[in-house]
């Protein structure tokens, strides 16, 4: 006859010895449905690196489980709980991974297999979706390495222009140069404006009692004072006329030439 408690002994001892701290009694939040005759134990797993390193990932999952009165000829009572990083969803699946092991292996004792079972689905679990690291200094390197891939890739191959591209360019240049030409034309403006008239320069040499170059009168014309008053007023009559532009510069260039004269 088979001695059911002893051999649940022999494996809790076994299992006390490889797993140590690990294992451990539940005393309260046991599974709901279990009539317990003995103990229930728990298992913490998480993904592993090599040597026996813990993985920087957060992963964790327990086995809960507790013998029957004829273990291992009949299943034990086995749950998988999520502890961190792991959906219901996925703890579910683990769960009936677990239950296809049980069968697998009844008539022996199986808690450690059980729990490295868990232990290899944890660990592809966390492989396949492996969190990124939240270190600000690696995630900055990150950032600075495909930038500089990036400009090495526009260097060898130069910069795409698109029709988009193109456009936004065009508008950019065209404003820039209709922003130039207004200035041009600004500048101009208060330059001319600024510029007295030949009339308003001569006017400023009689004020000043400068001696001013008269044109050469016509023998038919009059002479002296009244003369000057005949060129003065017809200047002026000239001068009220709207010729343009080409009034304005040829008044331009007649004070040039005077002011060189002057000079000379």
């Amino acid at each position: 006859m088979t001695d059911y408690a002893q051999e649940q002994a022999d494996e809790l001892e076994a299992l006390s010895s490889i797993f140590m701290d690990d294992l451990q009694e539940v005393t309260d939040s046991i599974p709901s449905g279990w009539s317990l005759v003995g103990s229930a134990w728990r298992v913490v797993v998480g993904p592993q690196e090599e040597e026996g390193e813990e993985m920087e990932y957060p992963l964790k999952v327990e086995i809960v489980f507790a013998h029957t009165p004829t273990y291992p000829d009949e299943p034990p009572l086995l749950k998988a709980r999520g502890l961190q990083g792991i959906s219901d969803a996925d703890v579910s699946m683990l769960q009936g991974v677990l239950e296809e092991a049980v069968q697998d292996n009844l008539g022996m004792a199986m808690i450690y297999t059980l729990v490295t079972t868990a232990q290899e689905w944890v660990q592809e679990k966390a492989s396949s979706v492996a969190v990124p690291s939240h270190d600000p200094e690696a995630e900055e390197k990150r950032r600075r390495e495909a930038e500089e891939a990036r400009l090495a890739e526009l260097r060898a191959h130069g910069h795409p222009v698109t029709p988009e591209a193109f456009a936004e360019w065009r508008a950019k240049f065209d404003a820039e140069q209709a922003l130039e030409r207004s200035k041009l034309v600004e500048g101009k403006a208060e330059d001319k404006q600024n510029r007295p008239t030949g009339k308003q320069w001569f006017r400023q040499q009689e004020e000043q009692h400068l001696e001013v170059e008269e044109p050469e009168l016509e023998p038919d014309e009059e002479d002296g004072e009244d003369a000057r008053e005949h060129w003065g007023s017809s200047g002026e009559e000239e001068d009220d006329l709207d010729y343009g532009d080409e009034s304005d510069e040829d008044e331009e260039e007649l004070l040039d030439e005077l002011l060189a004269s002057k000079g000379s």
